[in-house]
């Protein structure tokens, strides 16, 4: 009788844990996924103009399915604090990077493929030239995934939670947000919180 009742808790954390390591695992892989097709689209595109590969129909579904996936990222990645060794403040920061993510890749897909509709080729071109206000609306991504992303590397390395591929993976999608634009760092994180998140070492009694 005691065996059972002592049991039962960790059998419904090991489901727990399963489970959100799957919706993790699961989102991340589905953002790296949007986020290469995205990457893949600049060459299969490459003939098209600007204007027109960004209201191509892929393009938009690619960039829908990478915000979406991001997001829920965002969303569950803090739950791996409750079954594995990684703090939840790193864990936080790195999804708050995720969020960020998430909305450049659902403004892709919805806002710039819209004005790609409406404007003229010319002015559509003119509206992407780099300015310090464009590049400013680009900032929040940049530093939250840099500073969560290798922070979530360097803890998970420390505390030998996480494999040293993941953590190195982590850190190549931190410097890839300093990019700017989404599909890098969403191809990278994408693989890097997948594998973090199957990877990660369970709590231990």
């Amino acid at each position: 009788m005691s065996t059972v009742t002592t049991s039962a808790p960790t059998e419904v954390l090991d489901r727990t844990g399963s489970g959100m390591r799957t919706a993790v695992t699961a989102a991340a892989l589905v953002g790296a996924l949007g986020s290469a097709g995205y990457i893949a689209g600049l060459f299969l595109l490459a003939g098209a103009s600007n204007a027109e590969a960004q209201r191509a129909p892929i393009t938009i579904v690619e960039c829908l399915l990478a915000g979406l996936a991001y997001v829920i990222v965002a969303v569950t990645l803090p739950g791996l604090a409750g079954v594995t060794r990684l703090p939840r403040w790193a864990l936080s920061l790195a999804a708050a990077g995720a969020a960020f993510v998430g909305v450049q890749g659902w403004v892709y897909g919805t806002m710039v493929a819209n004005l790609a509709n409406v404007l003229p080729e010319d002015v559509f071109e003119d509206a992407g030239k780099e300015t310090f206000l464009l590049n400013l609306t680009l900032l929040p991504s940049m530093v939250l995934c840099l500073a969560g992303y290798v922070s979530l590397a360097i803890v998970g390395w420390r505390r030998k939670a996480t494999s040293r591929g993941a953590s190195i993976l982590l850190i190549l999608a931190g410097l890839a947000a300093l990019l700017g634009p989404f599909p890098p760092v969403g191809l990278l994180g994408g693989l890097a919180l997948a594998w973090v998140a199957r990877s990660a070492k369970p709590i231990t009694g």
